[in-house]
């Protein structure tokens, strides 16, 4: 029997967790907000599963993590649909960015550049790091998430912080962040 009290207290405190992975596994925010809400639906169905005293979090990001897998391999036979007013839509065109000191730098770089780099990395390359980084979930969570071994979550985490580096080293350039230090 569901206890919607009890799945209040311990799974919705997680809703914005949630919803930032989602984002970061879907890259778009239409898109991570219906697989936020199917994640809690399957989560309420299945509540009473979750042994007390496990980490909830952890069960919320594999249930998203199997709901977007589901959802893939339903596209790759449905087809995946684009909705014609993205092609439509031209974003205004971008204003250049003056930094007069640190805390400046900090509140504007770049979160578009950031996340753009973040989409060009491989799905689970990008779902790790933003588990262990952002969500700083350990190696064992985040191996248990996603079902592979600790090991592949440590390579899989190193690659994707490389290749996040290699994608933003021109951005830091041109910014000066680079030639100082190393």
């Amino acid at each position: 029997m569901h206890n919607p009290g009890r799945f209040d207290l311990t799974a919705l405190p997680h809703l914005n967790s949630v919803y930032r992975a989602a984002v970061a596994v879907c890259g778009r925010s239409d898109e991570a907000e219906d697989l936020t809400q199917m994640t809690f639906m399957k989560a309420l169905e299945r509540f009473d599963t979750l042994e007390p005293g496990t980490n909830c979090r952890a069960w919320l990001f594999q249930i998203m993590r199997n709901t977007w897998i589901d959802r893939l391999r339903h596209r790759k036979v449905a087809g995946n649909p684009v909705p014609i007013e993205e092609d439509l839509v031209t974003p205004p065109p971008a204003e250049p960015t003056v930094w007069s000191d640190a805390e400046d730098l900090l509140n504007n770089f770049s979160d578009e550049r950031v996340i753009e780099a973040l989409r060009r990395l491989p799905e689970d390359k990008r779902l790790t790091l933003f588990l262990i980084d952002v969500e700083q979930l350990n190696q064992q969570e985040v191996a248990e998430i996603t079902g592979v071994a600790v090991g592949t979550v440590k390579s899989r985490t190193s690659r994707a912080r490389n290749e996040l580096k290699s994608y933003l080293l021109s951005y830091a350039k041109e910014m000066g962040f680079t030639g100082r230090n190393r």
